[in-house]
């Protein structure tokens, strides 16, 4: 069991206890790197809301039950001027009250998480229906960069949970070691690589077979 603090209100959230590989999280410092660039670099297109990008990572994170980021979003979510009832309703699963544009992309980053960073062919083609190849694209990017930062914040939960004779059977040692270690060493060196490259090609997470769709 988790909680976060909106406001003056403890909520109280349930978790699904995720433990993700090593080899699933360099996965996942690959395409969040990417996806950081990506999303820095159509900061100007204005696609995507400060509001809605923090809904997706709410989202991503209420499904893979991520104390530290429920914490870090949480805040950021409440100086971009969401309301603390709205924000109440995403971590605890609730997403009916999004609003109605933003419905498809919020749905398609529980599946993101829900089917561990595999979504189908069918969901994706979705998402590019319902705005387009370059503002699908973003929201794929913000479930990358939110897992990436899952990946590590359970894994330093795992061993905060360890150092205090609380273990959670499922996660390792090494888990809880190198998950955050390699995010942090690789991360920067991957942002900035993809940062240079982005000067000589646009930098995507999504396949273009979807673009012919959009």
């Amino acid at each position: 069991m988790i909680y976060v603090m909106v406001k003056t209100e403890v909520i109280y959230l349930k978790t699904n206890d995720r433990v993700f590989s090593i080899k699933e999280q360099l996965k996942n410092i690959y395409y969040g790197a990417k996806s950081f660039v990506l999303l820095k670099r159509s900061k100007k297109s204005r696609l995507m809301t400060k509001k809605f990008k923090e809904r997706i990572m709410l989202a991503i994170t209420e499904v893979n039950g991520c104390a530290m980021c429920s914490y870090i979003h949480t805040k950021i979510s409440l100086s971009s001027g969401m309301e603390a009832a709205k924000i109440k309703e995403i971590l605890t699963g609730n997403v009916k009250n999004v609003p109605e544009e933003e419905a498809v992309g919020i749905a398609f980053a529980q599946h993101f998480a829900s089917s561990k960073e595999d979504p189908t062919d069918e969901t994706i083609k979705r998402l590019v229906d319902e705005y387009g190849y370059r503002k699908a694209e973003l929201v794929v990017a913000a479930c990358n960069v939110i897992t990436m930062t899952n990946g590590m914040g359970t894994s330093l939960d795992y061993l905060w949970n360890r150092i205090k004779l609380k273990k959670y059977k499922a996660s390792n040692i090494l888990v809880e070691l190198f998950n955050p270690l390699l995010t942090m060493i690789l991360f920067p060196i991957l942002v900035l690589l993809n940062f240079i490259l982005s000067f000589f090609k646009k930098r995507t997470v999504l396949n273009k077979e979807f673009q012919l769709s959009s």
